[in-house]
């Protein structure tokens, strides 16, 4: 699980900290940044799947032409904050010990897991130039993985090569010496996915190897609803972004009597249907389409649900869904789902994310969705902003603005949101002439 995000000279942020929790919601006003925050988690996501940078910030083609990744928004000349020539990303997290070393030797305090830390500084390419990594590190507890500027080594002495990163890795069980190996990464490619694929040390791929796989279980919804409509073939069950091979994800969790059985009571309790089993009716090419059968016999196809619905069953498929990702993050959480059924939504979520199974990050403008959050996701609410006169996006948890804590105990943290209390508090909060910075 991702415990902090760290967004130095990316976007719109000068240097900004992003606390996060199982569930962290985001809110703030329109172009404060939130999808900003995206675009860093998209990044690393980027990094997880072993892309180039060129790949991460553009475009990723396939065979035939098919695109397999959408850049990130504004490219290389707007990646970097306000003309800055770098940016850099830094993530904290937790996570346990790759199985195969737990397999040979328990931690001498006994446990099975910790917090570890991954950073990666990047030189934007201007004038034709490509980015290039130019620093970047791996720990985990009090290990270095791996470190491209690791202090007094001898690979700082090197003369630098424009086209390489060389980092040192950390030592293997079997090695002797002061120092582990030194691995010659391609600056174009982030180093962590060259260190799972290179070093010589078993115990150093695996950990490389460890975050590899937690950034690339990342998923980014933006549900459309014609996307949701779409006929899918039994066995597809990997929800796409868009919503994709809905019905057949569906199809998958009503395998599982008690999955089925949560899934009915939900749907029942968020519309005014009875509904109480799902049909998966085949069409001439074996495509199938999810059916709500209500208890009067009736059925209503996908077509003709509401978009809330399949917002929300596309919301339960990805949580309970047999291929659901680690982490997932949603704009516009409550997006088509009516306010009196928000408790619902936020239950689900929360229910998982206690669970230990998911994290979500999610973004939202409802003041109704915010008074629903429980202590627990409350610490970990925070709002985006600007202020005023000035470009820079900031990022404050909102238990963390002056005189939030002792107000949101007295009143309704729907009304201070709706209001424009949390902006104005932090905007008069500010230092005397720190906008116009």
């Amino acid at each position: 699980m991702l415990t902090t995000l760290r967004l130095q000279g990316f976007k719109n942020f000068r240097d900004a900290t992003l606390a996060l929790g199982p569930l962290t919601l985001l809110v703030g006003t329109n172009a404060a940044g939130k999808s900003n925050v995206r675009d860093a988690f998209r990044f690393l996501h980027g990094i997880g799947r072993g892309y180039t940078l060129a790949e991460i910030i553009g475009e990723k083609w396939g065979e035939g032409g098919v695109l397999q990744w959408r850049g990130i928004r504004g490219g290389t000349r707007e990646v970097a904050f306000e003309g800055r020539t770098d940016f850099s990303l830094y993530v904290e997290f937790l996570a346990l010990y790759p199985k195969e070393i737990l397999d040979e030797r328990l931690p001498p305090d006994g446990s099975i897991g910790g917090g570890g830390a991954y950073f990666i500084n990047v030189e934007v390419g201007d004038n034709g130039k490509p980015a290039k990594v130019t620093r970047e590190r791996l720990t985990f507890r009090s290990l270095t993985v791996f470190d491209s500027h690791p202090p007094d080594d001898p690979i700082l002495t090197v003369p630098p090569d424009p086209d390489h990163l060389p980092v040192r890795l950390m030592m293997g069980a079997s090695q002797r010496g002061s120092y582990g190996q030194k691995l010659n990464c391609l600056s174009l490619r982030p180093a962590l996915a060259q260190v799972a694929e290179n070093a010589k040390a078993r115990d150093v791929r695996l950990y490389a190897k460890m975050v590899l796989d937690g950034l690339q279980s990342m998923r980014f919804l933006d549900l459309d609803p014609e996307a949701l409509r779409r006929p899918s073939l039994p066995g597809q069950t990997v929800l796409g972004d868009k919503g994709e091979n809905l019905s057949s994800v569906l199809q998958a969790i009503c395998t599982k009597p008690d999955l089925k059985a949560a899934l009915a009571s939900w749907i029942a309790e968020l519309t005014p249907m009875d509904a109480t089993d799902f049909d998966f009716p085949a069409d001439q090419q074996g495509r199938i389409l999810v059916n709500l059968v209500e208890k009067s016999g009736g059925h209503i196809s996908a077509y003709s649900a509401s978009d809330g619905t399949l917002r929300f069953l596309a919301m339960i498929a990805a949580l309970l869904g047999p291929e659901s990702s680690r982490f997932y993050f949603f704009e516009e959480l409550d997006n088509g789902i009516h306010p009196a059924r928000l408790h619902l939504l936020l239950g689900l979520i929360e229910r998982q994310a206690e669970r230990g199974t998911v994290q979500m990050v999610a973004t939202t403008h409802s003041p109704e969705l915010l008074a629903l959050l429980d202590r627990k996701s409350l610490e970990n609410a925070s709002l985006v902003y600007r202020l005023p006169g000035s470009n820079e996006g900031r990022i404050v948890r909102i238990l963390d603005i002056p005189g939030a804590a002792d107000l949101i105990a007295q009143q309704d943290l729907a009304k201070l949101h709706s209001t424009g209390w949390l902006e104005d508090a932090v905007y008069f909060s500010a230092a005397p002439g720190e906008a116009a910075q």
